[in-house]
């Protein structure tokens, strides 16, 4: 059992930069753990959080606004083992409280997000992020 859920510590969420490594300094929203519960609960395993929480300067080195959903605590790059990346993310688009979902077919995760607004969709190919058009959807499998 974890401190934050069922499935989740709160050391699954902590920037993994070099000036935060081992302080544990993280941000979480509580929609974001509920939805991952939620994944973990319809494929029976623990999805693995590649990364969580972000500090300022760990964004800014990773090419990601200064203020952005990471650093808010409500966005997480995701994979579960013996779950092809398309079915987790054709999952993940049926749970409303995600806003935000990436497609990262070469870093073989997802990124979900509990932003306000509208949801927004994109996929990521090599270097380049681009719109999840439906030509890219039938492409990778995800429709």
């Amino acid at each position: 059992m974890g401190n934050l859920s069922d499935n989740f510590n709160s050391k699954d969420f902590a920037c993994k930069c070099q000036n935060c490594k081992g302080s544990g300094e993280y941000k979480i929203h509580l929609g974001l753990i509920g939805a991952l519960e939620m994944i973990a609960s319809h494929f029976k395993k623990t999805p693995k959080v590649h990364s969580g929480f972000r500090c300022d300067e760990s964004s800014e080195k990773t090419g990601g606004a200064k203020r952005s959903i990471h650093n808010m605590g409500k966005a997480a790059h995701i994979s579960i083992d013996g779950v092809a990346l398309n079915e987790l993310y054709i999952f993940a688009k049926s749970l409303e409280e995600l806003r935000g979902l990436g497609f990262y077919p070469k870093d073989s995760f997802i990124h979900i997000d509990t932003r306000p607004g509208d949801r927004t969709e994109w996929v990521k190919e090599g270097d380049l992020y681009g719109p999840l058009t439906a030509e890219k959807k039938k492409q990778y499998g995800l429709i």
